[in-house]
């Protein structure tokens, strides 16, 4: 396929994959605690459960695929300089101003009466140390600990393309990650705050995600993908997630991640897709804002409208759609993306 058409499938494919991550967090069964039993089943609090722990999931792993496919593709030593620089402004720069804008965010909220009531924020004093913790830490946007890995993997990025430059020794190196996520050798080993098993674990999919950018770009981003790679792909999935659910262990875990990632990137080429509009190419900024307007949103409607789980589970499935409207009309406010506020906040996106 030609770069404007492999361009819009990776749109595609991340908007899909973000709507899957901001439902991670919507998840709201915590809040809303009036159950709607239907059928003698808490029907809703299921629904939820099931599109969270089963398919949601997915999205993480397929952000860690897609990540490492796209930095590896056209990776060679010649580029290490280039690859760090970009990935300073895509990666570096957004990390420390977001973990920092969550920082003073919670403080400002410790401050004022009425909102320290509703989103019950303990008091926040401003330290240095505070201020160093919440970087390093992430202490007040928990689920920035992905791009903290990413961050890491761009700067174990020449020890990576070592292992994975050659076809043969890439697959040894994989396999390895693999077993080591496999046997959990790792155990409770952390170095600072980063933990060795998760760090692996996800060092798996995305060294995969290499591997392929490496050696596979050629079928990755053919013009057709064929009915029978779509068919076996998902068959693969499918069988992936029924051992997952029958045999849980880590192995079948990420092997279930990994596969059902690959049959959504196969789905993504084969369906006729239209060119995606501009507001689904905000994945970054949804990401970084979505947090903050899913958890906001739950605690206001169950606290202010009603704890019962109808407008729970409305609100589960509207909130991807207030998240990519709210980044839509931020993006217009600055200048449609031409800002310097825009600029630095999507690291340069």
């Amino acid at each position: 396929m030609n770069k404007n058409t492999f361009s819009n499938r990776v749109t595609w494919y991340n908007f899909i994959l973000c709507i899957f991550v901001v439902w991670i967090h919507a998840q709201n069964t915590d809040l809303f605690t009036e159950v709607v039993m239907i059928e003698g089943k808490p029907l809703f609090n299921q629904i939820e459960q099931t599109i969270v722990s089963d398919i949601a999931v997915v999205g993480v792993a397929g952000f860690f695929l897609c990540s490492g496919y796209l930095f590896y593709r056209n990776y060679s030593w010649g580029k290490v300089l280039e690859k760090y620089k970009t990935r300073f402004v895509g990666l570096f720069i957004p990390y420390v101003i977001w973990t920092l804008l969550y920082y003073f965010i919670h403080v400002g909220v410790s401050y004022i009466t009425p909102l320290r009531a509703v989103f019950n924020e303990p008091p926040i004093t401003v330290t240095w140390k505070g201020i160093v913790d919440a970087v390093l830490n992430y202490r007040y946007c928990v689920f920035l600990w992905f791009l903290q890995f990413l961050i890491l993997f761009v700067v174990i990025s020449p020890l990576i393309y070592l292992l994975i430059s050659n076809r043969y020794m890439g697959i040894v190196a994989i396999v390895l990650v693999l077993v080591i996520d496999s046997t959990g050798i790792c155990g409770d080993l952390a170095f600072g705050g980063i933990q060795a098993q998760a760090f692996c674990n996800w060092l798996f999919i995305y060294m995969t995600g290499g591997y392929i950018g490496v050696h596979g770009s050629g079928a990755v981003e053919s013009k057709n993908t064929s009915w029978l790679l779509l068919l076996a792909s998902v068959i693969f999935a499918v069988l992936a997630y029924y051992f997952f659910k029958h045999s849980p262990s880590m192995f079948t875990n990420l092997m279930y991640l990994l596969l059902f990632a690959s049959a959504l990137w196969c789905l993504t080429c084969k369906l006729p897709l239209p060119m995606a509009a501009s507001w689904q190419k905000h994945t970054f900024m949804v990401y970084m804002t979505h947090f903050l307007i899913v958890r906001g949103m739950n605690v206001l409607v169950s606290k202010y409208l009603s704890a019962s789980m109808w407008p729970g589970i409305l609100l589960f499935f509207l909130l991807p759609v207030l998240c990519f409207a709210l980044t839509a009309l931020f993006w217009r406010i600055c200048g449609k993306g031409q800002s310097f506020v825009w600029k630095m906040l999507s690291g340069n996106r």
